[in-house]
């Protein structure tokens, strides 16, 4: 029996499709490991690779012992995405109340996605796809530090000089980026507050500051 007879698509397609599914896997893989998450470039583009093979392994199969036999393509793929719960279970770590890796582990199962439709002979899709998942790893991800996340939390020192009452002064910036505590009043002049802020509230905090003539020092911690 050979391979070739068996085959929809000439081998050396199987080989491309194979080496573009590492390619991709490789590319988010990429991504991950610049971000020092626990599944990186080898588990990327290993799954992708994988999850490719079992394609054109189920491709092969179908078409080998699809004349008279109930023969469906799509079994080894499911099982593929359902064995990816395994690698995506380790990706994730629980630290105190959070949890950490389930962008990886949602990575990993979009990557098996990704391969078993390379595999499959559906690049264009795949491609869409793969795009897709890099934009949406890389640039959301700042996107969301900027606008979306919840910010850090910081500790604003200033020294306040020229007014009677520093803290009703200064309520409009309390107001503006909810600054929930103010932890010291000293003397009148130095304030120390608390405030959660992403790095837009804090660039603009800090301007603001530094343009009234009133707050002649500013730090934030």
């Amino acid at each position: 029996m050979s391979l070739t007879e068996h085959l929809p698509f000439p081998v050396w397609e199987g080989f491309l499709r194979i080496t573009l599914a590492f390619l991709s896997g490789a590319l988010i893989g990429l991504e991950r490991e610049k971000r020092r998450q626990p599944a990186g470039f080898r588990t990327h583009s290993v799954l992708a690779l994988g999850s490719a093979l079992m394609s054109v392994l189920s491709l092969y199969t179908a078409y080998a012992y699809g004349q008279g036999v109930s023969a469906d393509p799509s079994r080894i793929a499911s099982q593929v995405i359902t064995g990816i719960g395994f690698l995506g279970a380790g990706a994730i770590i629980r630290l105190g109340v959070s949890i950490k890796g389930l962008t990886t582990a949602a990575s990993l199962w979009t990557t098996a996605g990704i391969g078993l439709s390379i595999g499959m002979g559906m690049y264009t899709m795949s491609l869409f796809a793969l795009l897709l998942l890099l934009l949406t790893l890389s640039a959301m991800s700042r996107i969301e530090k900027e606008f979306i996340r919840m910010g850090t939390r910081y500790i604003i020192e200033l020294t306040v000089e020229g007014v009677e009452d520093p803290v009703n002064y200064l309520r409009d910036f309390l107001r503006d980026f909810e600054v929930r505590r103010v932890l010291k009043l000293k003397e009148g002049f130095e304030i120390t507050l608390q405030s959660e802020l992403n790095e837009r509230e804090k660039d603009t905090l800090m301007e603001r500051f530094i343009k009234d003539k009133f707050v002649k020092s500013v730090e934030i911690l």
